[in-house]
């Protein structure tokens, strides 16, 4: 099941660099595991969730400038988190070590990065996916791994991009 979403959310990914639709359809695909999986392994209630995501975002606040429009990036950072962290990692982790499946999950985090920007920095998001993993893997909830990737992406879009462009 898990190769199988993930397939459809990467052909989803391809095809809506062309149409639009298929662009929605990989959020939609990215939230299916809340139907189908026990709520109780995203963590959705753990405080301590909470906690570390915003104790590991602590590094990025001198350099972000945060705005409402900011958190249109929130729920994306959500979502991806649910499916890649809260499923696919816990599913890899009943079958893998926990440090192999944290790796494997990264390395398919960063193939859809790679489908919709092919450049440098798509394939440099394996680093800072392999901290969401454990952020992950510590808490016990997607909280803390999405609190930490929005303010990555805060950080990347005000900050990394325009100096490295």
């Amino acid at each position: 099941m898990i190769f199988a979403l993930y397939s459809l959310l990467c052909i989803s990914l391809f095809l809506g660099k062309e149409y639009r639709f298929f662009g929605y359809l990989s959020s939609i695909i990215l939230l299916l595991p809340v139907l189908f999986y026990s709520l109780n392994s995203f963590g959705f209630l753990k405080v301590r969730g909470f906690i570390y995501g915003m104790l590991s975002s602590a590094v990025y606040l001198p350099f972000i400038n945060l705005s409402a429009a900011d958190f249109n990036l929130l729920p994306q950072s959500i979502s991806e988190e649910i499916f890649f962290r809260g499923y696919m990692q816990n599913e890899l982790s009943k079958k893998l070590e926990v440090h192999r499946s944290i790796l494997l999950t990264s390395v398919f985090f960063t193939i859809p990065h790679i489908i919709t920007d092919f450049s440098v920095f798509s394939f440099l998001v394996i680093f800072p996916s392999i901290l969401f993993g454990y952020l992950y893997y510590y808490s016990g909830s997607v909280w803390a791994p999405s609190i930490f990737h929005f303010f990555s992406n805060l950080f990347f879009w005000q900050y990394l991009k325009p100096l490295l462009s």
